[in-house]
């Protein structure tokens, strides 16, 4: 079945003013031309995790197995508001040179740059037990479920960074199809920027009103991790990432404990970005043949597997045990 990313299904609606803003939204936040998403009926989605399998056995004849069960988790997984107001002073929009609609735009892509960012924040670090209207991140789903979590060198506490590995397509495994990551969407409700012209807004001190150009900016997205094998951690890399630098054989650790799944997208931020420019098995491009000029060109993949660089993954991570 095809999978659809946010660009996609908002190509589908034909309608030009979501298409601009999910296209805009993904420049913001690359992850979003990559995740699939899928629409969901509510804010709520329930699906199930199977952990554990019955154990079966060859048995002699007139003798018998322990009977057994497999253990099944119930998993929520909520679908979150996203909202920012845009208020823009009508008289200063209207003195602009530029325009009013060009003066306009350049704040609300400043919203749009701030919702990608807020997205990609807590789908590594969100946690709906500390904070009731996140979703939760990919840190949180590891640290709770346990999974693929493979531990570098770094051991000194908040001065660490980490890697993140996706698998957004299917794996096939003993116990069936086994989905990777998805974005639900509360009742397939894609990014929006409702203009609603002039409106009288309270200044900063909350007392008085002037007259302003107002846009609502709203999305309503979740992360859904069906498998912990089905994203990677290589945790307790050292800040400044150049005194002990992820290794290919670290690297390949954490693919290879996510097998069944296929890694689809690595996450770094830029100083470890920096320091995998060296290793092996990092290449600029898939398919351009090898050219004098190359040695000035950034690696972009790992193996074929893209690295997006990603500044929401802090250099200032808790030790992971």
């Amino acid at each position: 079945m095809a999978r659809l990313t946010l660009i996609d299904a908002a190509k589908r609606t034909g309608n030009e003013g979501t298409i601009g803003v999910v296209e805009s939204l993904s420049l913001m936040n690359p992850f979003f031309t990559l995740a699939p998403i899928k629409s969901i009926n509510g804010a709520m989605y329930k699906f199930q995790r199977r952990s554990a399998l019955p154990s079966v056995g060859f048995r002699g004849y007139n003798e018998g197995v322990a009977s057994t069960k497999s253990v099944i988790q119930d998993v929520i997984v909520e679908c979150k508001n996203m909202l920012g107001v845009s208020e823009v002073d009508k008289a200063l929009a209207d003195l602009s040179k530029e325009g009013v609609q060009m003066f306009r735009s350049k704040e609300d892509s400043a919203y749009l740059a701030a919702m990608g960012q807020t997205f990609a924040s807590k789908a590594y670090y969100g946690s709906s037990a500390t904070t009731a209207a996140d979703i939760d991140g990919v840190g949180t789903v590891l640290g709770t479920l346990g999974g693929t979590c493979i531990s570098a060198t770094g051991n000194t506490a908040s001065v660490q960074t980490s890697m993140y590995f996706w698998s957004f397509t299917d794996a096939v495994g003993i116990t069936g199809r086994l989905p990777g990551v998805e974005i639900p969407v509360a009742n397939g409700s894609l990014p929006s920027a409702m203009d609603l012209g002039v409106q009288m807004v309270l200044d900063s001190g909350g007392s008085n009103k002037f007259p302003a150009y107002t846009t609502i900016f709203e999305f309503h997205p979740g992360l859904a991790i069906y498998d912990t094998r089905s994203v990677g951690r290589l945790a307790n890399i050292q800040a400044a990432a150049t005194a002990a630098p992820p290794t290919v054989a670290l690297i390949n650790q954490v693919i290879t404990a996510m097998m069944p799944y296929t890694c689809d997208l690595i996450t770094c931020n830029k100083a470890t970005y920096n320091s995998i420019q060296g290793l092996k098995g990092t290449t600029f491009t898939q398919t351009a043949p090898y050219v004098s000029d190359d040695i000035f060109k950034r690696a972009a993949y790992f193996n074929g597997i893209p690295i997006l660089v990603d500044e929401n993954i802090t250099s200032t991570e808790a030790v992971v045990s």
